[in-house]
């Protein structure tokens, strides 16, 4: 896919979420869109959602969402979940509650993720991000194609700073 197409591809992307969260915010306001994925090739929209109060994602959930967007992409398959742990980042809210903390990042024109620290968030201007070894560097929303938090793993963690069991 060249950049052209790229580009045409989130913008579809970032079109079908705002359609999906003015349908979902005005039938079931208690959920907040997380993330819209457009999978072309497999006629796919995967929908990650989370709900505005505490608590989790159940299953009576996803069948509530599903149908009260399902009429926004009638020519997809329509995949409905919890956006999980590694949570995707799209708005400033999502990243001003995750200051300080590592995710993975793609940005547009840049065929691949990077891990990055988020340092600092202005709704106006973007995410302020640092890439190990690198400066901090401001990235525009618009210009952000996918992000999720990276969850630490404690057992890699151990294996890289020579814990692991057994060993003398």
């Amino acid at each position: 896919m060249g950049p052209l197409c790229m580009s045409r591809h989130f913008d579809r992307e970032r079109e079908l979420q705002r359609s999906i969260e003015s349908v979902l915010g005005e039938a079931l306001p208690q959920y907040v869109i997380c993330d819209v994925e457009l999978d072309e090739a497999h006629e796919a929209v995967r929908v990650f959602f989370d709900r505005v109060a505490e608590g989790g994602v159940g299953l009576e959930d996803c069948e509530a969402v599903n149908h009260a967007i399902r009429d926004t992409c009638p020519e997809y398959a329509l995949e409905v979940s919890s956006p999980g742990i590694e949570r995707p980042l799209r708005s400033a809210e999502h990243f001003l509650a995750h200051v300080g903390q590592a995710a993975r990042m793609r940005q547009e024109g840049k065929h691949r993720a990077t891990v990055i620290t988020i340092v600092a968030v202005d709704p106006a201007l973007g995410v302020t991000i640092q890439a190990e070894g690198t400066e901090p560097e401001v990235v525009s929303f618009d210009h952000i194609v996918r992000c999720k938090l990276v969850m630490g793993d404690p057992f890699a963690a151990a294996a890289r700073s020579g814990n692991r069991k057994g060993r003398a």
